[in-house]
């Protein structure tokens, strides 16, 4: 069994068998230094269900010498480990776009058009005071997540002081649209 990347995607023989050009990384030992070195090794595989798109990461394993369709394909695609440009998460099953989760880029985005681009939607407002109503709908913003998460610590322990706490919320958020009209 081995793990590479597709590189390239074609189809041999009269029957149109799919096949596939896979890099695998091989470690080579060397007696001298006493180190593993990395070289790639590009091998041939048959892809019967045709499930695999260049750059995807699979696993191969070698098959029988009567199934090759050619002396070059001498692999056998066993399953696709990892779609190329769908990075999921293994342990929390959520999708990653660079270093972020998508939950938390669309949340971000999301708070990004409440705070800064409705102000901007009031044609009557001045630079200043959409900016004033940007910056307090920002703080209440932080202020509610800095507050939830501190509850979910369990910092907050009485009922008496989550119900405080909730009623400030409410209070800021009411005093701000109070302000907006």
């Amino acid at each position: 069994m081995l793990l590479g990347k597709v590189l390239k995607h074609t189809y041999i023989g009269n029957d149109k068998i799919p096949c596939v050009q896979v890099r695998c990384r091989l470690n080579d030992f060397d007696e001298y230094i006493k180190k593993y070195f990395s070289r790639p090794i590009d091998l041939w595989a048959v892809d019967p269900e045709n499930t695999t798109g260049l750059g995807d990461t699979i696993l191969i394993t070698k098959c029988d010498v009567d199934k090759r369709p050619t002396k070059l394909v001498t692999h056998i695609v066993d399953r696709v480990m990892f779609k190329y440009g769908n990075i999921i998460d293994p342990i929390t099953k959520k999708r990653v776009i660079k270093e972020k989760y998508e939950d938390d880029i669309s949340l971000q985005t999301k708070l990004v058009k409440e705070i800064i681009e409705e102000p901007s939607s009031y044609d009557v407002l001045l630079f200043e005071e959409k900016r004033d109503m940007q910056w307090r709908r920002l703080n209440t913003r932080k202020m509610a997540i800095s507050q939830r998460e501190f509850s979910k610590r369990g910092r907050l322990v009485t009922g008496q002081t989550v119900k405080d706490v909730n009623k400030e919320k409410e209070e800021t958020v009411e005093g701000d649209k109070e302000q907006d009209n």
